[in-house]
């Protein structure tokens, strides 16, 4: 067992807690033995040397052995807290990460934590590495994704990849202007691309003295792009960078330049050179706006506006070259359109067959034969009209729409509306006239193919005529009947009809004849002069207020 401050015993021991295979530790064993021993040697000696050696001892000695990674981690980070910024050697300091990183590693749920380990291990000492009987896949794949984001450290094991044996083909532009983005490119050899997970470019400002971190975006095939910001080329100078292409485990598959040998793009008060761009691109603008007047943030141009382009994450003039490179997109401001719209109207009544109701509340009862019924009801008897929806009038309209704004339209619709009542006297108007106005909630919608969701609200001409069964009992004393509801009339009505005791009316409530809406709808378009378009709309009618639910459906022709 190791005696504190002194040597590291290399006896077995058997393990307390089985949490790791037996062969890794077995392993680990006999490789920490020569590398913690080897390491005590050869750090130099500064005032907590010693002490931090007795817990890197301790921590991987014992506790990573016997599995309790828990404890090795608290020793190794309290030994590295009690180093501080100089009071132990590079070399020693470097040694306590990588043990920490390992032992992070091993457990398979702390990677980041191990990869944020090593990569503070390699700065302080560049030549540090893991022992390669320690190396085991997780722990390898952390130590391979600290030497990418440092740039610095060699290759932990003989089994790694050689980073160098595979080329990114990249062109480094020769040269840009101050405080213009630098679009790179690079594009992965066919036989990595399936492999690669990620391509990571670090650049170094000029005058600076550190190498940033960018994760470049996938393109077309196998290339990959990124643009340097231009808040990092503020100066004239060299911009200095390297990349690497990993995969899913952080191992190097391929690279383009190295820390110690970057490749490099002269920033420049003005270009002798055409502006650099990726292919089939056009060269990103200028970033003329000083800091705390920085363009809007962005993804793409959909959310910049008209006059723009989304160039390095943000909203800038859109170059003449780019305009003239994709030219203008067309946009359909003229649509025409055939709509359909069942209506739905939500009432209720109480007596509405009565005489006096038929007259006042807009309603109009017809018999069996078509006859409007003009009898007397018995009061407080049926003859009533429940809450709830019935289907009324249908409609086609044929509609013209004007876009006004990018993503506004105004428009007017003409239509004929069918299902409405006549009989007994009564009058329906058949005509729907509309206005509408229309927003939609994407920037620019007509600019390009797909769902378009918008808002709408109306307001016009039109009669909503909705129809339900009621029932009547006839009043006994109106109608000379008996007491007894199975008793018949025997007395004519107004008209000088005899109405049967109980019968069941077509009642109809007639609404309108203005109306004013709002709604919520999605219009698709396949192609960009085509356009399918549903939308649901809630309104009322007056005078004769009803509440109404339109459901619509139609086909829009843009020119």
């Amino acid at each position: 067992m190791p005696v504190r401050n002194g040597p590291v015993s290399c006896a077995p021991r058997a393990p307390r807690a089985p949490r790791a295979p037996r062969a890794l530790l077995a392993i680990a064993a006999a490789g920490l033995c020569g590398w913690l021993t080897a390491g005590a040697a050869a750090a130099q000696a500064l005032p907590r040397d010693a002490q931090a050696e007795a817990a890197l001892n301790e921590a991987m000695g014992t506790d990573y052995l016997e599995t309790r990674f828990d404890q090795a981690e608290r020793k190794l980070r309290a030994a590295i807290d009690a180093c501080g910024p100089s009071g132990c050697s590079p070399a020693i300091k470097a040694r306590l990460h990588v043990a920490l990183g390992t032992v992070l590693a091993q457990t398979r749920k702390e990677l980041g934590d191990a990869r944020d380990a090593f990569a503070d291990a390699l700065r302080v000492d560049p030549s540090a590495k893991l022992d390669p009987r320690l190396a085991t896949r997780e722990v390898s794949s952390a130590f391979e994704q600290a030497r990418a984001a440092t740039g610095v450290g060699a290759s932990p094991t003989s089994g790694a990849p050689d980073a160098a044996s595979a080329r990114l083909r990249m062109d480094p532009p020769p040269e840009q202007r101050v405080r213009t983005p630098v679009p790179l490119y690079v594009e992965v050899p066919d036989d990595l691309l399936p492999s690669v997970e990620q391509v990571t470019v670090w650049y170094q400002p000029p005058g600076g003295d550190e190498f940033r971190p960018l994760v470049m975006k996938k393109l077309r095939g196998p290339g990959f792009g990124i643009n340097v910001p231009c808040e990092a080329l503020g100066r004239e100078g060299p911009l200095r960078y390297h990349v690497a292409a990993v995969d899913g485990d952080g191992a190097i598959l391929a690279s383009a330049g190295a820390r110690d040998a970057p490749l490099t793009t002269q920033i420049k008060a003005s270009l002798t050179s055409a502006p650099p761009r990726w292919p089939g691109h056009a060269p990103p603008a200028t970033c003329a706006a000083p800091e705390k007047e920085r363009p809007p943030q962005c993804l793409d141009d959909r959310q910049c506006s008209r006059g723009l382009a989304c160039v390095g994450g943000a909203c800038v003039a859109r170059p003449a070259s780019d305009a003239a490179a994709e030219g203008a997109p067309e946009v359909r401001r003229n649509w025409v359109a055939l709509t359909f719209s069942p209506d739905v109207a939500l009432f209720s009544g109480r007596d509405v067959c009565a005489v006096g109701s038929q007259a006042s509340d807009n309603y109009v009862c017809l018999r069996g034969d078509g006859t409007r019924y003009d009898g007397t009801p018995t009061p407080g008897v049926a003859n009533d009209v429940n809450l709830g929806f019935a289907l009324a009038t249908l409609r086609v309209a044929i509609a013209y729409d004007r876009l006004v704004l990018d993503n506004l339209t105004v428009g007017g619709r003409v239509g004929f509306a069918a299902g409405g009542t006549t009989g007994g006297g009564a009058s329906f108007l058949p005509l729907h006239l509309e206005a509408r106005a229309q927003y939609f909630l994407t920037a620019r919608p007509f600019e390009q193919i797909g769902a378009r969701p918008f808002v709408l609200a109306a307001a016009g001409v039109a009669q909503v005529d909705a129809e339900v069964d009621v029932h009547v009992l006839e009043d006994a004393a109106a109608c000379g009947a008996a007491a007894d509801i199975t008793s018949p009339c025997t007395r004519p009505g107004r008209s000088g009809r005899l109405e049967p005791r109980q019968q069941t009316l077509a009642a109809t409530r007639q609404a309108g004849q203005g109306f004013a809406s709002a709604g919520v709808g999605v219009a698709y378009a396949p192609i960009d002069a085509v356009s399918l378009n549903l939308a649901l709309r809630a309104g009322l009618t007056f005078p004769a207020v009803t509440a109404v639910l339109s459901p619509e459906v139609g086909f829009s022709l843009g020119f």
